[in-house]
């Protein structure tokens, strides 16, 4: 009753969708008359977005009231009822090293590296996707060419460095994402060579390219001072610990100092930056499942060091074939701003990475929270150390649709029997995994129905809510994924990852994404979220 108080139509032949969804507010057992608020809150949001959706702007003629109709369109919309935003709300004129970045990982890589297959398309694909770091491998490449490889003996099809910057030059900007694109390239090019790089970057972006000046005192300039700009980074051909910016010819590895090779001056002076690369105990502190109590001064003072300094993180050598411990919660937990995962590899991963890029409006920029950002060297903030429950994010999944159309596999032998995870990734103490029951088609159906049973099978409903306390909120990804539960291997029925800090309290119409990460075209839940502060 509580939505036909507030809607008016439907006297007959109302969506199974929306009757199912009704009769679920129904039977909850809420002290806050959950049902009745709910319907409030939609009618309140309705009426004020009806100037920007056509279909919402008439009223029912009799009493004033939008209709149930409208209400059914609007509910179940992933486009009009999405479960967080989609504009730029951070604030992007701090420097460029208070964001974490969303960073890929062999840009170039169309399948497992094993294979040795390159492209430039994965490339387009990935800024298509937001991506704002993009990595190339340079190698020499016949008489006097430059490509991008993953290996010095790779020969076959060389994918040419002039193939991948046009690539970006083409796809790197659009009106709604326009803020930097950085480059980093690795590379063991002479310097003759690199000189033709230099060449080559400066006719194809012009005065695309920023040019940061070595003697510029102060601080690196923001994403939106930044805006439509190429920027250069340099990978250093050692994993170090620490990096001399002002003298590039020395570095810092495990303490001890040693000399690079000269690099071209003109190709040098395209460096915007140099982005650290941890190793030994710090790289296993930054991104490993290993829980650490009590933090090393290698782990405190590097929140110091991202402040101002720029951090990129990798899966360990060796692991990238295999299912490597490689977590970037934990990196991001430090300040790292760069955190570089394949495409290709570690689909888990990928997930929660696109999830944390989801924030600010999806423009591959997310400011870091203030607690990584003014910690001084003498109280750094360690999230691991005496955490106390900010917030309490409850989590209630009402029920889902449209896996008929983007998951014909699941129900092949068997009718669908479907459930939910729901996880945090976070600091350690947030993370938990909740899961829901497992549902098939139990909705109560005529005679009629019962002949069109297989086109009804896909919209189970749960009803169920799941409570979990944080610590580090703004740290926080809500991972949700769906299964079809299988006696040898439940099969896999989509996911989204979600930056709780950008999660809209009320009903929402969650869209969810395949294993790659492309949004389905029609598979969705309808869940709540509510917050309360402790």
């Amino acid at each position: 009753m509580c939505f036909t108080n507030n809607f008016g139509g439907y006297k007959k032949d109302m969506p199974e969708k929306l009757q199912r969804f009704m009769t679920l507010l129904g039977t909850e057992k809420d002290e806050d008359d959950a049902g009745e608020k709910a319907a409030k809150k939609i009618a309140a949001e309705l009426k004020l977005r009806r100037d920007d959706i056509p279909d919402f702007s008439v009223f029912n003629d009799t009493d004033n009231r939008l209709g149930l109709a409208q209400l059914n369109q609007y509910l179940f919309s992933t486009e009009h009822n999405p479960p967080i935003g989609d504009q730029v709300h951070h604030d992007m004129n701090a420097p460029l090293s208070h964001y974490f970045i969303h960073t890929s990982l062999k840009s170039y890589f169309t399948g497992s590296q094993f294979l040795e297959r390159y492209s430039n398309e994965p490339i387009i694909d990935a800024l298509k996707q937001g991506v704002r770091v993009v990595e190339l491998d340079l190698r020499p490449c016949g008489k006097d060419g430059i490509c991008v490889s993953g290996h010095r003996w790779n020969s076959k099809n060389p994918l040419k460095l002039e193939t991948c910057l046009d690539s970006i030059k083409d796809h790197a900007f659009t009106p709604g994402r326009s803020y930097p694109v950085i480059i980093t390239f690795k590379d063991g090019l002479t310097q003759d060579l690199q000189s033709k790089a230099t060449q080559m970057i400066n006719e194809i972006f012009g005065n695309m390219v920023y040019y940061h000046d070595p003697h510029r005192l102060g601080e690196f300039p923001s994403p939106s001072d930044l805006r439509n700009k190429i920027l250069i980074s340099r990978r250093p051909p050692k994993e170090l610990l620490f990096a001399n910016d002002d003298d590039q010819t020395v570095v810092v590895q495990n303490g001890n100092e040693t000399q690079q090779e000269a690099a071209d001056q003109n190709y040098q002076s395209l460096v915007a930056f140099h982005a650290v690369e941890p190793s030994g105990m710090l790289l296993q502190a930054l991104t490993t499942d290993k829980v650490i109590q009590r933090p090393g001064w290698y782990e405190t003072d590097v929140i110091s060091f991202t402040q101002k300094r720029f951090l990129r993180t990798r899966p360990k050598k060796g692991k990238l074939i295999m299912n490597a411990p490689y977590k970037p919660q934990r990196a991001w937990m430090h300040g790292a701003q760069m955190i570089a995962l394949s495409r290709q590899e570690d689909k888990e991963k990928l997930w929660l990475m696109q999830g944390m890029f989801r924030a600010n409006g999806g423009c591959g920029y997310v400011k870091k929270p203030d607690f990584l950002l003014n910690a001084s060297p003498g109280g750094v903030f360690y999230p691991t150390v005496n955490p106390e429950v900010k917030k309490t994010l409850k989590v209630k999944v009402y029920m889902g649709d449209g896996w008929s159309k983007d998951f014909k596999k699941l129900g092949r032998l068997t009718k669908p029997e479907l459930y939910v995870l729901i996880s945090i990734a976070g600091v350690p103490h947030d993370e938990k995994i909740k899961r829901t029951t497992v549902k098939s088609n139990e909705w109560p159906m005529s005679k009629k129905e019962k002949t069109e049973k297989k086109n009804r099978e896909w919209i189970p409903t749960w009803g169920e809510e799941f409570t979990f306390p944080l610590t580090y909120p703004d740290l926080a990804l809500l991972n949700i994924q769906v299964y079809d539960h299988e006696i040898a291997a439940d099969g896999f029925g989509g996911q989204t990852c979600l930056p709780v800090s950008e999660l809209k309290e009320g009903i929402r119409a969650v869209p969810l994404y395949d294993e790659k990460g492309e949004r389905c075209s029609s598979t969705m839940l309808l869940m709540r979220f509510r917050f309360s502060t402790n």
